[in-house]
Formats: structure tokens, C-alpha cells, sequence
């Protein structure tokens, strides 16, 4: 299961590399990302699987000339971020959360995960890039542009993982 996680972490990392969405959207690529890497992990079951997917998807990214979220400086910061929903996971199943609470809390990991991506933006020695979107381009839009899409990331991939979850009759 560790292959199949950094497999689908190489197929979103050349995804993010060879495909340009240019969405100027702050954090966005952790949707594109996070969202497979970690629906691996759920169906999967590898206890490492989202840190490994995680990593391998920055890598690759970092081998077909793109970046994720900055450069080769802030792999740290990725791997941290996989750490993080590993953890989370891990713990869910231990615990044996399911339905809901499972829902909301990977949602809230997904947020913590990407915040600790745009840490990692903010530490960079490029510092952060200017985005403008609607008018607006201060650090309060980015944080809620980061959360926003890690928790939409936590919540797919928990959907995505359930619907796959179930066999057709």
C-alpha cells in the first residue's frame, strides 16, 4: 500500500507540474494534492501513506521543473503537512470514528495542513508572491484562502474515500 500511495502522489505531483490552472488562488494546489494522497491513505490503509504521497508529490513536481508551494527548502513543510493527516487517520481508526465526526475532523486536519503550507510560503526566502482576487491581497485573504482550501481538501477526499468505500449492487 505504500507503492499505491506514492504512486498517486507522483500522478498528482505531475498533475500540479504539467497542468497549469493559474486559479491565483492562494493555497489551491493543496486541493490538487492533498485530496488524492490522502483519499490513498483511507482507502489504502498505509500508516505512513499521505507523509509518503506528500513527498513524492513535491518531489515530482521538483523534477518536471514546477514547485509546490515554493521550492526544494520547504519539502520540510510538505512532509509536516502528511505527518499531520497521518496522524489524524491514524488515530480516526484507531478510535473508530466514522460518518460525521470522521467528516468534520479530517476537514479540520485538511485546514492544519495547509496552514502549515502557507507557514512554509512565509519562511521562504521568496517570501509570499502577490495574488489579487477581487481587490484583495493582504495575509488575512491568504489565511482564509489556505484553510479554505484544506478543508475543502479533507472533505472531498473523506466523500470520495466513503462513496469508493461501497460496492455496486
Amino acid at each position: 500500500m505504500l507503492v499505491a500511495s506514492i504512486s498517486v502522489g507522483v500522478m498528482a505531483g505531475s498533475f500540479i507540474a504539467l497542468v497549469r490552472l493559474k486559479l491565483g488562488m492562494p493555497g489551491h494546489k493543496a486541493f490538487f494534492w492533498m485530496t488524492p494522497v490522502l483519499i490513498a491513505r483511507l482507502r489504502g490503509g498505509c500508516k505512513i501513506g499521505t507523509t509518503a504521497g506528500g513527498l513524492f508529490a513535491a518531489l515530482t513536481t521538483y523534477s518536471l521543473g514546477a514547485n509546490l508551494a515554493g521550492g526544494v527548502t520547504g519539502l520540510p513543510m510538505i512532509v509536516l503537512a502528511g505527518a499531520i493527516l497521518d496522524w489524524t487517520v491514524n488515530l480516526l481508526e484507531k478510535n473508530k470514528m466514522s460518518g460525521l465526526r470522521m467528516l468534520l475532523v479530517l476537514g479540520l486536519a485538511g485546514l492544519a495542513a495547509n496552514l502549515v503550507c502557507l507557514v512554509k510560503r512565509i519562511i521562504l526566502p521568496a517570501g509570499l508572491s502577490p495574488h489579487f482576487i477581487f481587490g484583495v491581497s493582504d495575509f488575512w485573504f491568504r489565511l482564509v484562502s489556505y484553510a479554505f482550501f484544506g478543508l475543502i481538501s479533507g472533505i472531498v477526499a473523506y466523500v470520495c474515500s466513503v462513496t469508493l468505500r461501497k460496492t455496486p449492487k
